[in-house]
């Protein structure tokens, strides 16, 4: 017990007092990792799909995606509330806060995981049509098979992801991403094994997943018993309302963004739908490989993420600017040379998922125009992240809905309506480019450092 809490002060210590440069390299390498090897998670299973060479099986991925991109939106929300939280109470010594709140995050996720799951479950065929799968009676019938497969990992999913963000905002995420990595690696694993040794087809990617989801539930697990972290222990719940409403609004900017981006891929994939399959399965495609540079970004603004909570709840606040400026400056410049590669190498990146031509040509246009600008979402994601680690719940929920949601949602009906399947290809840059100005306005805008009460602080 007391090796434990040596090492907890220590990681303490190094957070409020590390030069910041490579102190971000420590904390971000570990999570860039986790999101690289969740990129690569969701090509391969569009990969091996591919190989199927069926593009309504590709467009029942991608529709699938939609529906469990919103149920991981559940589970950054209460895992970035209660993680968010736990690093504070670190960051003041309240050792014992902040297991409260760790227990009340993952009694969340395990009640919602198993409800959400059940009712699902029953109703399968109308959820398959609702999230966009009712474009043709072959996808239909191949979003109901891997949705059925799908569903049940609902609960692995939501535990997992709550457990990560909670091992990760409080300062441990080479642990955090040593569990998501085996996770998925035994994913990435199972696909082939179960598709083509077993000769499970199509649904063999599904049973990946699920076998994937367990796996990472139980080594994060063992692993929170470990090194210094807060160990799962759900005797030690003790709800009230100030507890809840913490965990709920400091999750709430990460839910918004990861649920208005599945509810905006579900209107995407129903409005793309007239234009047929390809068109759904292209956007599939586009999306995962430029989910290859984004997401590596993200991973680096969840390094800065425990820097900022945890300097800021010990009211070091040049600390947290000085980290945000280097946090923005190096995460800008990844971008614009990953978009200058991206754009270059497109359609030989596009040709490892589809030999269709014309899924290949429409993912081309797609990935182009959208590498385009690209670049400017560092300075938008690292705002998001600084407004939701001081406490600014309102302003970091409305930057990350801003691009999915407050711009794309209205540009999709405007720009389909006007520029037809050519206002498709143009959606994201343009949202890109509006949410950006409104993240430069806001973070501007914002003083963080003078505070008159404690309420402020929290």
């Amino acid at each position: 017990m007391n090796s434990n809490n040596n090492k907890k002060e220590l990681r303490r210590k190094a957070i409020l007092n590390d030069d910041l440069l490579p102190l971000l390299v420590k904390t971000s390498v570990p999570t860039i990792i986790g999101m690289l090897v969740m990129v690569i998670y969701n090509l391969t299973d569009t990969f091996f799909v591919g190989i199927l060479n069926n593009k309504s099986m590709t467009a029942a991925i991608g529709i699938v995606f939609s529906f469990m991109s919103f149920i991981q939106a559940i589970g950054f929300w209460f895992g970035y509330g209660s993680g968010n939280i736990m690093s504070k109470k670190i960051g003041e010594n309240e050792e014992k806060e902040a297991e409260i709140i760790s227990s009340i995050g993952i009694l969340f996720a395990i009640v919602i995981g198993i409800l959400i799951s059940v009712l699902s479950r029953s109703s399968v065929l109308p959820l398959s049509k609702f999230i966009g799968g009712s474009a043709s009676e072959n996808l239909l019938n191949f979003t109901v098979q891997y949705l059925k497969v799908i569903i049940i990992s609902i609960p692995f999913s939501l535990y997992s992801i709550t457990l990560y963000n909670q091992l990760r905002l409080c300062g441990n995420v080479k642990d955090g991403m040593i569990g998501l990595l085996i996770g998925m690696a035994v994913n990435i694993v199972m696909d082939p094994v179960l598709m083509f040794v077993f000769k499970f087809g199509f649904i063999g990617a599904g049973y990946a997943t699920l076998i994937g989801q367990l796996t990472g539930c139980i080594v994060l697990t063992n692993l929170s018993r470990k090194n210094g972290n807060i160990a799962v222990d759900l005797k030690k719940v003790r709800i009230n309302k100030d507890r809840i409403y913490h965990i709920l609004a400091g999750g709430m900017p990460n839910f918004s963004r990861q649920a208005i981006t599945s509810i905006s891929l579900i209107l995407l994939n129903v409005v793309a739908a007239k234009y047929g399959d390809g068109v759904i399965a292209a956007l599939t495609i586009s999306s995962r490989i430029l989910a290859l540079a984004y997401m590596i970004m993200i991973g680096w603004g969840q390094g800065f993420q425990p820097i900022c909570a945890m300097n800021y709840g010990a009211k070091q606040y040049d600390r947290v600017k000085k980290a945000f400026r280097i946090s923005v400056i190096c995460g800008t410049a990844f971008l614009v040379v990953s978009a200058i590669l991206l754009y270059a190498f497109s359609e030989p990146l596009i040709k490892t998922m589809s030999k269709n031509k014309e899924v290949i040509l429409i993912s081309s246009n797609i990935l182009h125009m959208q590498c385009i600008t690209l670049p400017l979402l560092g300075y938008f994601s690292i705002s998001s992240m600084l407004m939701q680690n001081i406490g600014k719940y309102f302003w970091a929920s409305i930057i990350s809905v801003s691009r999915q949601g407050i711009f794309y949602i209205p540009l999709l009906y405007i720009l389909s309506n006007i520029l037809g399947q050519f206002g498709i290809y143009l959606l994201q840059p343009v949202a890109d480019v509006l949410s950006f100005l409104l993240a430069v306005i806001v973070a501007r805008k914002i003083k963080f450092a003078n505070y008159k009460s404690k309420k402020d602080i929290i």
